[in-house]
């Protein structure tokens, strides 16, 4: 396996992870650091990726935690794996922005708006979870993240390979120890 099939590779699983909702890139692991400098990792969904600039887009209310930590550090990780495949991918990201353009809003599917339209923001504490009032205002984010650095580890019987590439001028890659 050749560097450049591994960068290949993982490019082609986010573009696909895009189009088929069942793919196991589509929902990864985004890790922040909150003002305490304490890690907060949650499972969230790529909307959009970029394979030219390698950049990753998820939606999140505004209000939300991840959003509150970004303010502090925009930094994070993003952790990729599929099980099936035994592929382990791992990005080192920066926040690149942050748009509440209503229009990307409107385009969502009505179940998925109240999601961002819930009176209280996320993480407060409620009686019901079955009843979860809903606002008028609209805290609708998309963020995008573009990577610095990917890690990639397949798990193989005969051999494990990683790889490492980092964004220089250029995107440039080597072969790691296991």
């Amino acid at each position: 396996m050749k560097l450049l099939e591994i960068f290949t590779e993982c490019k082609t699983q986010w573009l696909k992870a895009i189009e088929e909702k069942d793919h196991s890139f589509r929902s990864f692991v985004l890790s922040t650091v909150d003002i305490n400098r304490k890690p907060n990792s949650r499972n969230v969904i790529l909307r959009s990726f970029d394979s030219n600039k390698l950049s990753f887009t998820i939606y999140t209310d505004l209000r939300s935690k991840k959003v509150n930590d970004l303010k502090n550090s925009s930094s994070v990780q993003l952790l990729f794996y599929d099980k099936t495949a035994l592929f382990q991918v791992t990005v080192r990201a920066e926040l690149i922005n942050i748009n509440s353009d209503l229009n990307i809003f409107n385009a969502q599917p009505e179940h998925s708006k109240k999601n961002y339209t819930s009176f209280k923001p996320p993480g407060v504490k409620i009686d019901d979870p079955y009843y979860v009032p809903i606002g008028k205002e609209i805290n609708f984010c998309e963020l995008t993240f573009k990577a610095l650095s990917i890690e990639a580890l397949y798990l193989k019987k005969e051999v494990n390979i990683r790889s490492c590439f980092n964004l220089n001028d250029q995107w440039k890659g080597f072969f790691m120890t296991p």
